[in-house]
């Protein structure tokens, strides 16, 4: 049963691999938007010295590299989940920058 279920789901990630990495690109870029024109712009990273924006864009960063570069892995499953656990790190780190900046602003 286990191993019927694991062969599906490498076979649909075969079948729809560019569906699933051209969605994680679009999600990566408007978070990395994102970040640069909530924090940066107003430079709450720079007066606070609010560093959790820097791990999200790091990590950011690190799914990016995995996308440009031709590594070849593009196909397989286990990069795409570190991938997206990689992007889930970020957006945990996101969302805290969100909440740390909602609740600077209400003191």
């Amino acid at each position: 049963m286990r191993s019927n279920l694991a062969q599906h789901l490498k076979g649909d990630f075969k079948d729809n691999y560019v569906i699933y990495w051209n969605n994680l690109s679009r999600l990566t870029n408007m978070l990395i938007i994102s970040n640069f024109s909530l924090f940066f712009l107003t430079e709450l990273v720079t007066r606070d010295r609010y560093y959790y924006t820097h791990l999200s864009l790091g990590f950011l960063f690190i799914v990016h590299i995995g996308l440009i570069l031709p590594l070849g892995l593009l196909n397989r499953i286990w990069f795409y989940c570190l991938c997206l656990l990689l992007e889930f790190i970020s957006i945990y780190f996101f969302v805290t920058s969100i909440w740390y900046w909602v609740v600077t602003n209400i003191e």
